[in-house]
């Protein structure tokens, strides 16, 4: 769980949920649909089975298959799990570690996915 302040593309002073992907340090890229971090396959999965990474409009950062990023120091960098509709950090880039307010524990909507979170 994290603040937006000070992140562009995002409404400022509203709170986000989003996966952490890296952290400082760590070398990302997405292919065929697969995130992969310091080229080893980080198989993210929701209620709905394995989270696909596709490319998504307005995309800056991870826009094209095998491209690298690294993230700097202070930094992480977050996915959606609603890859297709996610305005997360392919399009607004890194998240301040001091923006991190938090870990999420408890789903309670929707109905049909209350219950611990891990």
């Amino acid at each position: 769980m994290f603040k937006s302040d000070g992140i562009q593309s995002l409404i400022q002073g509203a709170t986000y949920v989003s996966r952490i992907a890296g952290e400082h340090g760590d070398h990302l890229r997405i292919a065929e649909e697969k995130l992969y971090v310091n080229e080893k396959h980080l198989p993210l999965k929701n209620k709905s089975g394995d989270i696909r990474y596709v490319n998504i409009r307005d995309s800056r950062y991870l826009a094209s298959t095998g491209e690298m990023l690294t993230i700097p120091e202070g930094q992480y960098f977050v996915l959606g799990d609603n890859s297709t509709n996610s305005l997360d950090g392919r399009v607004w880039g890194f998240l301040p570690a001091g923006n991190i307010k938090g870990r999420i524990a408890f789903c309670y909507w929707p109905p049909q996915h209350v219950g611990s979170v891990r």
